[in-house]
C-alpha cells in the first residue's frame, strides 16, 4: 500500500511538473514574469524564492499551476509593467504559453516511448493463426493453423493485436479481404465475419466481428535503431491521442459508460500494479497518462488550456479581449464543470474500492 502511494505520487507529480514546466519555459521565453510555480493546489507547505519566482509545494496534490504576472482579469488594473504581464501579450504569444503545457506532456510521452523502443524494443504477437475454430468463417474460407495474415482490406498487418484492432475498430457487416501467406504462397480470401457478443477496443460489451481464429504462442522480440525507435514513438503517441479523442467522444454519446472513468485513486492503484511488473511497464503507463493529460488539457472547455485557446482565438478575431465580466463568468462555469467532474471520478473511485473490499 505504501509503495503504491509513493509510486502514484511520483508518477502524477512528474506529469504535473512537466506540464507546468512547459508553461513556465514558454512564459520565460516570451518575457512574461512568473510569480509562482506550484506543484499542488491550496495552502503552501514548503517553498523558496529564486529570482522573481516562488517555487512551492502545496497541500492538495491533484494538480499544479504557474501564476503569471497580470494573468487574471482582476489583477489587470494593478499591472505596473505591461511589457511583463500576460494579459498585455498578443493573442498568439498567450496561445504559445498555454499550449506549451500539453505539448510538454506529448513530448514527454514521445521521449519515454523512444527510450523504451530503443533500449528494450517491443514484443510482438505475430498475426499468425494458431487455431481455427470449427464451423467459423475462417474454417469455411479454408484458413489453416500456421497461415499468416499480412493484410486486411489491403492494409498491412504487423501483429495479431493490430489484426484484432482492425477487425473491431469498426463493425464489419460486409466481407473482408485477407491477404494470407502460407509457406511460400501468398493469396487472398474473402471472409464475412460473424457478429457475436464480446468487447470492443474500449472494453464495452457489444457485438463484435469474429472470424474464428486464435493466435499462436509465438512471441517475436523486435529491436530498433535510434531513428526507427523515435519514429515508432511518435506514431505510438499519435495513435494513443486518436484513441483518447475517440473514447472521449464515445463518453459523450453514451457508447462508453461514465462509470469507466477513474480518478487519482484508480490511477494510483494502476501505477502501483504496473510498478510491480517492472520499470518498463511503469514507464509505459506513465507515457500513456502523459498523453491523457495532454489531450484532456487541450479540450475546448473553460479553465482548461483548450478553453483559454478558444478565448485567445476570439480575442484575435475581435482585436480585443472579452469584457472582464464575461471572462469571469466563463471561468466560473469552467470551475463548476471541473469540480463536478472531479466529484464524479472520485465517486467512481470510491465505488470501485467498495466493490473491491467486498471481494473474497
Amino acid at each position: 500500500m505504501v509503495t503504491t502511494v509513493i509510486v502514484a505520487i511520483l508518477v502524477i507529480g512528474a506529469l504535473i511538473f512537466v506540464h507546468e514546466l512547459g508553461h513556465f519555459l514558454a512564459a520565460k521565453l516570451l518575457k512574461v514574469k512568473v510569480e509562482v510555480f506550484s506543484l499542488g493546489f491550496g495552502p503552501r507547505l514548503i517553498g523558496f524564492k529564486a529570482g522573481e519566482t516562488e517555487y512551492r509545494l502545496s497541500l492538495i496534490p491533484l494538480g499544479g499551476y504557474v501564476k503569471l504576472y497580470g494573468e487574471h482579469p482582476e489583477t489587470i488594473p494593478l499591472v505596473e509593467k505591461p511589457e511583463r504581464a500576460f494579459a498585455f501579450k498578443k493573442p498568439w504569444e498567450k496561445a504559445i504559453i498555454v499550449i506549451a503545457g500539453p505539448l510538454a506532456n506529448f513530448i514527454l510521452a514521445v521521449f519515454i516511448f523512444w527510450l523504451l523502443f530503443a533500449s528494450v524494443g517491443s514484443f510482438i504477437l505475430p498475426a499468425k493463426i494458431g487455431e481455427v475454430m470449427p464451423g467459423s468463417p475462417a474454417e469455411k474460407a479454408g484458413l489453416k493453423p500456421g497461415d499468416e495474415i499480412i493484410k486486411v482490406n489491403g492494409k498491412k498487418v504487423k501483429s495479431f493485436q493490430e489484426l484484432v484492432f482492425l477487425l473491431r475498430s469498426k463493425k464489419i457487416s460486409k466481407s473482408v479481404i485477407l491477404t494470407i501467406k502460407r509457406k511460400d504462397q501468398i493469396f487472398e480470401v474473402n471472409i464475412k465475419p460473424e457478429l457475436k457478443e464480446g468487447y470492443n477496443i474500449f472494453g464495452k460489451k457489444t457485438k463484435v466481428p469474429i472470424i474464428g481464429i486464435k493466435s499462436t504462442q509465438e512471441i517475436i522480440h523486435q529491436k530498433y535503431d535510434i531513428i526507427s525507435a523515435f519514429n515508432l514513438a511518435v506514431k505510438k503517441v499519435v495513435e494513443l491521442t486518436g484513441l483518447i479523442f475517440v473514447a472521449i467522444y464515445k463518453l459523450f454519446t453514451g457508447e462508453i459508460p461514465f462509470s469507466t472513468l477513474g480518478g487519482p485513486i484508480t490511477i494510483g492503484k494502476m501505477a502501483g500494479e504496473t510498478a510491480k511488473m517492472g520499470i518498463s511497464y511503469l514507464l509505459s503507463f506513465t507515457a500513456l497518462l502523459s498523453v491523457n493529460l495532454g489531450v484532456i488539457n487541450i479540450l475546448p472547455l473553460p479553465m482548461l488550456d483548450g478553453g483559454h485557446l478558444v478565448l485567445f482565438g476570439i480575442e484575435a478575431i475581435r482585436r480585443k479581449p472579452l469584457s472582464l465580466k464575461t471572462q469571469e463568468l466563463i471561468f466560473k462555469i469552467g470551475l463548476f464543470l471541473i469540480l463536478a467532474l472531479s466529484i464524479a471520478v472520485f465517486y467512481n473511485d470510491i465505488l470501485k474500492l467498495l466493490r473491491g473490499w467486498r471481494l473474497p
